[in-house]
């Protein structure tokens, strides 16, 4: 290699050397290392941003799902709250939980005599066939051929019945309809909205040929199935009347009106739930000619009738 001139040095060696001392004293390495971290973080700042932006969606979804659970759980817990509340007799309202009626009969019932239910739940033989206790029961009347002090005797009766059972009669006036064995458990055009109420119509066996014969009475009620529990209850029912012949019980006097009064008792029972018996004490038997009011049997029965499960 040619020696370089005196005074003259290399000007490749001189630079690199000038250029190492220049950076040194300008701070460079420090310098570079700050711009590196700086690039570095900016670098961790876009791929932070990255990773937000793409995993947003779903964990926006696994928040929404969560909480749509949460929602739906206290939803079902409130619900299954109520459901039981309603049953057992309680409603819930701005004012807390109250017992509504439906409390079963007014006085202690021992559970003595005989009695029968007229349907029983499906697969439960001790539990019958009711009505709502928590509802009235709403009662038409057709006293279009009612003989002189029906009304009264119909009051009467339906006051017995409240007494046995605990539940309450709603009286909604008159009504023209006739008692049939296809009435319609729902009839707009004359009731409006809800359940036909319960008829009780004074009627010949002409207008009801169910009542030829010896018939007096007939009574009865049709039951509908509980969307969610399956659990059956009435809704409405019919008594029907045999006018002439009570008219014929009425003229004997106060003990003619008494019979015509457990006529009308009777088939309460009916509507209400209660089969025939084989004992002739009770009024409840097929041809009872001995009672007038309501047996111990049939009291008892009654009452069961009365506590059945509220429904929604």
């Amino acid at each position: 290699m040619r020696r370089a001139p005196r005074g003259r040095p290399d000007i490749g060696d001189n630079g690199c050397v000038r250029g190492k001392r220049w950076d040194i004293i300008t701070l460079g390495p420090a310098r570079r290392r700050r711009r590196m971290a700086r690039q570095l973080r900016d670098l961790d700042r876009w791929y932070a941003g990255q990773r937000t932006r793409h995993a947003a969606p779903g964990a926006r979804a696994e928040a929404l799902r969560g909480s749509l659970v949460g929602i739906l759980t206290t939803v079902a817990v409130l619900a299954a709250t109520w459901v039981v509340l309603h049953e057992q007799g309680y409603s819930v309202g701005s004012d807390g939980v109250t017992r509504r009626m439906g409390a079963g009969p007014l006085a202690g019932v021992r559970d003595a005599g005989a009695y029968a239910f007229v349907a029983h739940q499906a697969g439960d033989p001790g539990s019958p066939v009711a009505y709502d206790p928590c509802r009235p029961i709403h009662v038409v009347v057709n006293d279009e051929l009612a003989p002189p002090g029906a009304d009264e005797i119909l009051h009467s009766a339906l006051t017995e019945a409240s007494r046995a059972t605990g539940l309450r009669f709603v009286r909604d006036g008159r009504t023209d309809e006739l008692p049939a064995s296809d009435r319609p458990l729902r009839d707009p055009a004359r009731y409006g909205g809800g359940w036909s109420p319960v008829l009780v119509a004074w009627t010949t066996a002409a207008q009801d040929p169910r009542l030829a014969g010896d018939v007096a009475g007939l009574g009865g009620s049709a039951a509908v199935a509980e969307r969610l529990t399956g659990r059956r209850r009435y809704v409405t029912g019919t008594v029907s009347l045999d006018s002439p012949a009570l008219s014929g019980l009425l003229r004997r006097g106060p003990d003619g009106s008494r019979r015509a009064r457990a006529v009308v008792l009777h088939e309460l029972g009916h509507v209400l739930g209660l089969g025939h018996v084989a004992d002739r004490g009770e009024l409840m038997h097929a041809e009872s000619l001995t009672r007038t009011s309501f047996g111990p049997g049939d009291r008892a029965g009654l009452a069961r009738l009365g506590r059945g499960r509220c429904t929604g």
